[in-house]
């Protein structure tokens, strides 16, 4: 029972991550109507940034600007670039996407180089807590506090200011938020704002486990991807959800199914999550919390 408390923190910590990840995911998708496959460099990105500024200012002002920087790339990239492409081939985009995800990624490795650095943290991130007959580690009981205040504050901000109401009817149908006079153009810039700013958080958060940072982090991205498939591509609270039972999951299989499969066992835990994806694309194509779309003819 021990064990199993300490798997699941740790696996809620992960999923925390996870959920951070499939949140710029869903609001980009819901947006903008397109999967956003540079979102993992975006992570890299401030994960690295948050190394470099740390060494300048404090922890906390380096992460706030870690993420609004990050935020502010996405949005530029958004500006700029992908917006031109409304209209065109999913697949044209999603090709676009990856592009730019290969160019940020080799910008990464200029700026940055391809060391390992570490991620300071100002508390020590091998601190354990005691829960109960179990000790888990500080880092992952903060990770979970830091990524709650985040969900609490984008839930806020959604639902209770004019610019989440703009991005509820952006959302929903451009052409009418348009004629309503919402200025869907500063609301798409915002949501990818928003996604690269939570982005950076979770690469940051990544980052302390095992403490260090390098350019493949950004493939944790995909890792988390399946989220929203299973959680439902239009449902940012399905995602959430999904991203957490991920995580979960994941640290579970690794404990207690890898060891029982041999030489197959040895990463089915990093298989798994494609694995549920697959079976919910069978059984379920629009996820736990997806909604059918109705169309009258």
């Amino acid at each position: 029972m021990t064990q199993l408390l300490q798997l699941s923190i740790s696996g809620l910590a992960l999923g925390a991550s996870y959920a951070l990840i499939a949140l710029g995911f869903s609001v980009v998708y819901r947006a903008s109507r397109l999967f956003n496959f540079a979102h993992g460099e975006l992570l890299s990105l401030g994960a690295f940034l948050m190394t470099a500024l740390v060494e300048v200012m404090p922890w906390w002002l380096a992460l706030a600007a870690s993420a609004c920087l990050t935020g502010g790339l996405a949005a530029l990239l958004e500006r700029t670039v992908l917006r031109r492409m409304v209209g065109r081939p999913v697949f044209t985009t999603i090709i676009l996407t990856l592009f730019l995800g290969l160019l940020l990624r080799a910008g990464i490795v200029i700026a940055f180089g391809t060391d390992t650095r570490g991620m300071p943290t100002p508390w020590d991130t091998m601190a354990e807590v005691q829960v109960g007959d179990s000790t888990v580690l500080l880092s992952s009981l903060i990770s979970l506090g830091a990524t709650s205040l985040v969900l609490v504050g984008m839930h806020a901000l959604v639902q209770r200011t004019p610019m989440g109401v703009a991005m509820r009817a952006a959302s929903e149908n451009q052409e009418v938020a348009l004629v309503l006079g919402i200025p869907v153009g500063r609301v798409l810039a915002f949501t990818w704002f928003l996604a690269g700013a939570t982005a950076a958080v979770a690469g940051i958060f990544l980052g302390m486990f095992p403490r260090s940072v390098d350019s493949n982090l950004g493939y944790v991205a995909l890792r988390a991807f399946p989220a929203i498939i299973v959680g439902g591509l239009e449902s940012v609270v399905g995602a959430v959800v999904a991203a957490f039972m991920l995580g979960l999951l994941e640290v579970w299989s690794q404990a207690y199914v890898n060891p029982h499969l041999g030489a197959f066992g040895h990463n089915f835990h990093a298989v798994f999550p494609y694995a549920a994806m697959i079976l919910f694309l069978v059984l379920r194509p629009r996820g736990l919390w997806g909604e059918h779309e109705v169309r009258r003819v």
